[in-house]
Parts: structure tokens; C-alpha cells; sequence
């Protein structure tokens, strides 16, 4: 792949998070915003997985994986209770880890 290809490449991603709420994209991982994360999880009827961080500001971390590709957000605990908190069956991991740490195997 020559730069222009690896630049046309980014220009696409940026592109898609200016207009689809796409945060930033690593490895199997689509860091999304809020509302474009509710609207897929409700699209795909998946369970989330939620885990708590070290962080005062976003203690929350709410995933899904679909086609080996893990989604996720980060929440403020009052959305997380207004928006996430209601959601029946949410599956929830104890203590806390980075953000990265959602695999798919």
C-alpha cells in the first residue's frame, strides 16, 4: 500500500467519524460515540458488556462484539444509569481494566 492509498485510507475514517459518530478505530476495536453506540446496540439487540474504569469523568465502559469486531463507548455515570442502566440482562465484568482489553478469540 503506497501513502496515497494509507492517506485516502485516513481521510475515510475521519470522514465517517465526523458523520457516523466513529471515535477512532484499533486493531478489531470501533471506539464509538454515545448516541451512535445506543443506536447500534439497539440495531444488533446485543447484550453489553460493562466495565468500570479509573476515571472520574467516564468511569464506565460499555462494549458489544458483533462479527469479531468489538464496539464500544465510554459513559459519565449519569448516562450510563439514564441510558444503559435500564437495559435487561447487561452482562457486567468486575473491577476494572483498560479499554483495549475486549478481545475477540
Amino acid at each position: 500500500m503506497n501513502i496515497k492509498e494509507v492517506s485516502k485510507a485516513v481521510q475515510a475514517i475521519r470522514l465517517a467519524g465526523n458523520e457516523d459518530g466513529i471515535i477512532s478505530i484499533r486493531h478489531n476495536e470501533v471506539h464509538l460515540n454515545n448516541e451512535t453506540f445506543e443506536l447500534a446496540l439497539a440495531e444488533y439487540r446485543m447484550k453489553p458488556i460493562i466495565a468500570n474504569r479509573d476515571s472520574e469523568d467516564l468511569p464506565h465502559e460499555v462494549a458489544f462484539i458483533h462479527d469479531n469486531i468489538v464496539y464500544y463507548s465510554l459513559y459519565t455515570l449519569e448516562r450510563m444509569e439514564e441510558k444503559i442502566g435500564g437495559i435487561p440482562n447487561s452482562r457486567k465484568l468486575n473491577g476494572s481494566r483498560e479499554s483495549s482489553g475486549f478481545s475477540c478469540k
